[in-house]
């Protein structure tokens, strides 16, 4: 065993900083490189966006596999343990997310920041055969985007941040609060050129911000990322085939624009939807496990 793969298996500060910068490279490295590979084979309109987060999947893949092989931490640790309760969370977190996004929706629309354009349009698709394979190749690609998404920031970042403070002698809650937040902060800065039509950066960073923080409660709650994968996915589905935009060339029930940025209409578009949301959280997570456990997590076994 190497010294870099002995410091990186213990449960300290320098073992957790390895597994995440690990971690970081080995999902971001298949994602350039099988990327490029992808972006010269032409794929049609029908696949939409499936094509694109294939290298994604790819990604997750890198980073169990050299979690486990490298430093013995397996895909369990990190909330990856798929098995019947994980299913149902992940199902559960699919109705929180759009119950969340229909909320968001009715704010937009009772506020005026948003008015509905259009109707059960088709996109840039002539046939209802059409319309039903993109929307399912839509849906396949934000798994792939949750789950990668979710494993890195919640599953990896969360739980060795938490690892690494802990074993500074920070409390176990303190040191998942502190992780929580730290992680939802570096989700959010990811965004600052992601923007969204109709969204100011400013808007569209907070929006990733509180998302990371609503995603990581569902996650520590859990101790699984079923939940916030679910909820995840089923967000970003709402948004691009419930309520599209208007430019997008996707298949919609409906499309919508938005106006928003910073201001005292945030309160009622994000910050309550957002809290409604993380009580349906804690209300699943009651309801599927007897009790609400303490939000905290121990250490990467």
């Amino acid at each position: 065993m190497s010294a870099f793969t002995r410091k990186g298996a213990t449960a300290s500060p320098t073992g957790a900083t390895i597994r995440i910068v690990t971690a970081f490279a080995m999902f971001f490295g298949p994602i350039v490189v099988v990327g490029v590979a992808i972006s010269r084979v032409p794929t049609p309109n029908i696949v939409t966006l499936l094509p694109d987060q294939i290298p994604t999947l790819c990604g997750v893949a890198a980073v169990v596999l050299v979690s486990a092989r490298v430093f013995d931490v397996s895909p369990a640790a990190y909330g990856l343990n798929v098995d019947r309760r994980w299913m149902s969370d992940l199902l559960g977190g699919v109705v929180l997310g759009a119950v969340y996004q229909g909320v968001v929706t009715a704010a937009i629309l009772a506020t005026g920041a948003g008015t509905i354009v259009d109707r059960w349009s088709m996109g840039v698709f002539d046939a209802p055969v059409d319309v039903a394979v993109a929307i399912g190749a839509t849906a396949l690609a934000f798994i792939f985007v949750a789950l990668g998404e979710d494993l890195l920031f919640r599953g990896v970042l969360i739980r060795e941040f938490t690892t690494g403070l802990t074993s500074r002698n920070l409390s176990r809650a303190s040191a998942t609060g502190v992780a929580v937040v730290a992680a939802a902060l570096l989700f959010g800065s990811l965004h600052l050129n992601a923007g969204a039509a109709g969204l100011s950066t400013g808007v569209a960073v907070l929006q990733a911000v509180v998302g990371g923080v609503y995603f990581g409660i569902a996650y520590v709650l859990t101790d699984s990322l079923a939940l916030p994968v679910g909820i995840h996915f089923s967000t970003n589905l709402w948004a691009t085939v419930v309520f599209g935009q208007p430019d997008s060339g996707y298949p919609t029930a409906f499309r919508l624009t938005r106006q928003i940025d910073l201001g005292a209409d945030l309160t009622v578009l994000l910050v309550l939807p957002a809290g409604v949301l993380i009580a349906a959280v804690f209300l699943w997570v009651r309801a599927t496990r007897g009790e609400i456990p303490e939000l905290s997590l121990g250490p990467v076994t």
